[in-house]
């Protein structure tokens, strides 16, 4: 990789979070559309149902390095097949994503190239991404007030829909006074846990007026994919709403953060 012949070059020591987040993607979406400008990246497709939204945004300036010349690149690449040239990163590498000039095309992009340098083996391995052509209608996610927001730990959230999904295939999530509550009945079963405020564990950083009862139905198999974002950070945030899609969360290390949308179910 020569620096001077990219139209893009992105330089991160934050391996394991690209990674982890690449991992959880991968099962929610078949492709990813990939816009690229100078205040950073971003990820907005929705999976083959229209029911999950995922919404990634790193900032440029949270990269060692960032230089994208374009005003905006936009790529589409298999997450399947990203995740395959991903996974061979080790956590001791540096990780450049760059577009060479000669990928480039009237805006169109080919390959995206994937460096991994590694200074202690004094080794580089480099990979070039045959890349999908992108729908260039970029998706807008509007902004919605939330009268509910949650902090959890990551993952007393995997545990909860691990223990539930063996149960059922949706969950009522469900925000009273000072109370979380998840349940859901099942063909041999029913089940049903609280959660209240407390130091450290789960705090409402948000919430509607105590007599107000926020709810919301939801796939147990769509929020299965969600869990599989608990690597990346301790902490989630939650967002709850009557008819509204529910969302989580999470932070991308120092990078950024992905939210993970999911519509509610019809009532049972």
């Amino acid at each position: 990789m020569y620096e001077e012949n990219n139209v893009l070059t992105i330089k991160t020591v934050q391996i394991q979070p690209i990674r982890n987040m690449i991992t959880a993607i991968k099962d929610i979406l078949t492709d990813a559309t990939i816009t690229f400008t100078k205040d950073g990246m971003k990820i907005i497709n929705f999976d083959k149902t229209h029911t999950i939204l995922v919404n990634v945004i790193l900032n440029s300036h949270k990269f060692e390095q960032y230089t994208c010349d374009p005003d905006k690149i936009i790529v589409c690449a298999n997450t399947l097949h990203l995740f395959k040239v991903i996974s061979t990163m080790s956590n001791d590498d540096t990780l450049s994503m760059y577009i060479d000039k000669a990928d480039y095309h009237d805006g169109i992009v080919s390959h995206l190239g994937l460096q991994y340098d590694n200074g202690d083996i004094k080794q580089c391995y480099s990979q070039k991404l045959r890349l999908i052509e992108p729908d260039m209608e970029e998706l807008i996610v509007p902004d919605v007030e939330y009268s509910t927001v949650i902090n959890l730990p990551t993952s007393d959230f995997q545990k909860i829909i691990r223990d539930l999904n063996g149960v059922s295939d949706r969950v009522e999530i469900k925000s009273v006074g000072n109370d979380l509550i998840f349940s859901c009945d099942g063909n041999f079963a029913s089940s049903r846990i609280f959660r209240s405020e407390s130091d450290g564990n789960m705090e409402f950083i948000q919430k509607s007026d105590a007599s107000v009862i926020i709810q919301g139905e939801f796939s147990l198999k769509s929020l299965s994919h969600f869990i599989k974002c608990t690597p990346l950070c301790s902490h989630l945030e939650m967002y709850l709403g009557n008819d509204l899609p529910l969302i989580v969360k999470y932070d991308v290390a120092s990078l950024g953060e992905i939210k993970l949308c999911l519509a509610p179910l019809p009532p049972s």
